[in-house]
């Protein structure tokens, strides 16, 4: 049987589906007047792959038709137009083969019916189609869908590189390597329905451009595309940079490297940072070394910062706007906008209060974002508050401004408060800030001035004898006045007694009062004194008489306050302050005051009269320093020395010229045997000198006291056998010379004293 292949160019169906239709034409068995597809055909195929064609892809079909005649016919796949075989030029066999491929990407198995529709011969005659012969229906399978997952399309020669991949859990697979690659791994699991593969391949240690593929062969033995991963193996990665390396002022600009091979690495920017990403702050240059950890290599790379500036948004946080042209137009030459409401102007006209916000970009692609709030002037609140406030004396107010629209407010005044209102008690410059709900602020400013209430000095209250009369005057010329009398001018004449009450008014409308109280007395007036005020010695006494003045009635009444005296003179000698009341006939009383001041006497103690050795010189101390002194030797000094026997006295006188004397009697003796104390002793517990002892013969009392430089008694005796160990209330006293005075009374009945120093050794 001779066989013959035509080709017929395309098929398409209303699938959508794009198909390829070879056709075959044989001879051989001859069926007269009928057309027809013979029933010995395969159902089941796989689909067409990106492959080679395998035979069992190829669908066969067996058409068969008149013997040793021309024949045509149609056809169609799954009810698609009609298509005449063999592209109109007839067949000119009894069998012919039609040849068919179909790809199926829907993922499940699919049906595809070729029918033949009509049939005829050269001379237009019609030929039977049998009904049972006139289709046929063919499965194909469903094409496989391997997955490579997502890889790094890059490899560094001679290393090797982990891949993955998906095919259907009943599949096999196949794996090509391209040459000089070695597959160093393949293996498969099964997880969730899904064989998973885990591949690793060492590429070769050359440069090239390459690819391995993947291909899956299903449970029906069907083959899948193959699946090209394509990459380039290369000597060394390479490090690069984003070519967006401006730095917009305020702000900081990531610097992340792009490294072409995937790899352990580390990094060392110049900066000593040695993460892989840093944040710039600055223009400048920036270097970075990179290692590859796994074989060492280093890549060294740079990249230049510039810095611009960020543009600046001049507009008010918030804006209040004519209802007529409510436009905010921002324009800056070189800037693009964008804002809120996807408007590009650098003008928004707004048709209501809200809030909106711009985005202002530069051409070095810096932007700044700025936030408004804006609302149309008829909708913003009015304050009223006064401009000028006048305010006398220490009069207060509560300053509180009036606001247009009720709504909740925040307030700040000048002085720090944050309330509503504030009470004003002095003059200066007030200003209130005032914010709505919204954020919009307005500030009303006022002046408080503060005028002097009218001084009136009606004077202290007097007293009106019988006659007397008194003008009481309000002072402040020109101001309005108004008297408990009923009188308005500006002083009035009083001459009996009572209570006089005026105000005044000036003219900033401040007022005052004043009162004033006079009293009446019978008789005629008269005073009395008592004198001035004195400074009396201590002991001396003052006497006081007191002076009548005028013509009180007699008889009069004496009252010295606090002494219980009714004399009209009296004698006072204490410090304090004394009072007489005088009272007439008519029981008017009057009254004088002084002070009486006491000044210390000064204190004057040459002590008891003295007897001495002949020839030794006695130093005589009137005491009471910065005095005047009067020696009845004619010396004015505190001290003076004598070396005679006589009776010596001194007169000392204060700045006050209070004064006070003493008078002691001195005395020589002959032949007195000798009493005193050694120059020093020494306290050390040695048993030499131990002891401060008094020495001398013929003593009958004697009286022992030594003193510190500071004048602190340490020691007193009055037994000439009880000496001075060195210890005060018993602490042993530093080395030191120290101050003795010694007083002896002899068998015969003579004193002496002796004064002098004595040193404490160790």
């Amino acid at each position: 049987m001779t066989r013959y292949k035509a080709k017929i160019k395309h098929l398409l169906v209303k699938t959508n589906l794009v198909f390829l239709l070879l056709c075959t034409t044989v001879s051989g068995f001859s069926q007269n007047d009928t057309v027809r597809i013979n029933s010995d055909y395969q159902i089941m195929y796989c689909s067409a792959t990106n492959g080679t064609v395998l035979p069992m892809q190829e669908i066969q079909l067996l058409l068969e038709g008149p013997k040793d005649k021309k024949w045509y016919v149609s056809f169609s796949v799954n009810n698609s137009p009609a298509m005449i075989l063999n592209d109109n030029e007839g067949i000119n066999f009894s069998e012919y083969n039609m040849s068919l491929f179909f790809k199926n990407t829907s993922g499940h198995i699919k049906n595809y019916t070729i029918e033949l529709k009509e049939a005829w011969l050269e001379d237009l005659s019609p030929l039977v189609i049998p009904e049972e012969y006139k289709s046929a229906t063919i499965q194909v399978m469903p094409l496989a869908d391997p997955e490579i997952e997502d890889y790094y399309p890059k490899a560094k020669i001679n290393t090797s590189q982990n891949y993955s991949a998906k095919v259907g859990k009943n599949s096999s697979y196949s794996v090509w390597v391209p040459e000089g690659a070695t597959l160093l791994e393949n293996k498969s699991e099964i997880e969730h329905n899904i064989q998973e593969i885990k591949l690793k391949i060492k590429w070769p240690n050359y440069e090239e451009v390459n690819y391995f593929k993947l291909i899956e062969t299903d449970a029906f033995g069907c083959n899948s595309d193959t699946i090209f991963a394509g990459l380039e193996v290369v000597k060394s990665f390479h490090v690069t940079f984003d070519e967006n390396n401006t730095l917009c002022e305020g702000e900081s600009l990531e610097l992340s490297p792009i490294i072409d091979l995937l790899s352990d690495y580390s990094y060392l920017w110049n900066t000593g940072e040695t993460t892989k990403n840093i944040h710039a702050d600055k223009e400048g240059t920036y270097n970075l070394t990179v290692t590859d950890l796994k074989d060492n290599q280093i890549v060294k790379s740079k990249v230049e910062v510039i810095t611009q500036e960020s543009p600046t948004i001049n507009i008010e946080d918030h804006v209040v706007l004519d209802d007529e042209n409510p436009i905010i137009d921002i324009f800056e030459k070189g800037f693009t906008y964008l804002w809120s409401d996807g408007s590009t102007d650098s003008e928004l006209n707004i048709s209501e209060s809200g809030t909106y916000s711009v985005t202002v970009k530069s051409k070095n692609g810096c932007s700044s974002t700025k936030s408004i709030s804006a609302k149309m002037k008829s909708e913003l609140f009015e304050i009223n508050l006064p401009e000028i406030v006048q305010m006398c004396g220490i009069q207060k107010m509560i300053l509180e401004p009036s606001l247009s629209i009720d709504q909740t407010y925040r307030f700040l005044w000048n002085n720090g408060s944050s309330d509503p209102s504030i009470t004003i008690d002095q003059a200066g410059d007030y200003w209130v800030k005032i914010t709505d709900p919204d954020g919009f602020q307005k500030t009303a400013y006022t002046k408080v001035i503060y005028h002097p209430n009218p001084i009136i000095v009606l004077g202290t209250d007097i007293t009106l004898w019988d006659g007397e009369t008194a003008i009481l005057d309000a002072g402040n010329e020109n101001a309005q006045f108004i008297w408990n009398t009923g009188e308005s001018t500006q002083s009035i004449t009083v001459n009996s007694g009572g209570v006089f009450v005026v105000e005044v008014s000036d003219e900033n409308n401040c007022t005052n009062k004043d009162t004033l109280y006079v009293h009446h007395r019978k008789g005629e007036k008269f005073g009395v004194f008592v004198g001035e005020d004195h400074s009396i010695c201590s002991g001396d006494s003052l006497r006081v008489i007191p002076i009548i003045e005028g013509n009180p009635s007699y008889p009069l009444q004496y009252n010295w306050l606090g002494l219980g005296k009714k004399t009209s003179e009296v004698y006072l000698s204490d410090n304090g302050h004394y009072c007489l009341e005088v009272t007439d006939a008519n029981g008017n009383t009057e009254s004088d005051c002084l002070e009486i001041n006491i000044l210390p006497t000064p204190e004057v103690d040459l002590g008891q009269d003295l007897e001495s050795y002949a020839n030794k010189i006695i130093v005589l101390d009137a005491g009471t320093p910065n005095c005047f002194y009067k020696w009845v030797t004619g010396d004015i000094t505190q001290k003076i020395t004598v070396q005679t026997e006589g009776k010596y006295w001194v007169k000392v006188t204060t700045d006050s010229n209070c004064t006070a004397s003493d008078t002691i009697d001195v005395g020589f003796m002959e032949n007195y045997p000798y009493v005193g104390l050694p120059k020093a002793f020494s306290p050390n517990g040695d048993g030499h000198n131990d002891k401060l002892f008094i020495r001398g013969d013929d003593v009958k009392e004697i009286s022992l006291i030594i003193y510190n430089r500071l004048g602190h008694k340490l020691f007193e005796t009055n037994n000439m056998n009880t000496g001075w160990d060195g210890f005060s209330k018993g602490q042993l006293q530093d080395i030191d010379v120290y101050v003795y005075v010694l007083e002896v009374t002899f068998l015969d009945g003579k004193t002496i004293m002796k004064k002098g120093n004595v040193a404490l050794l160790r």
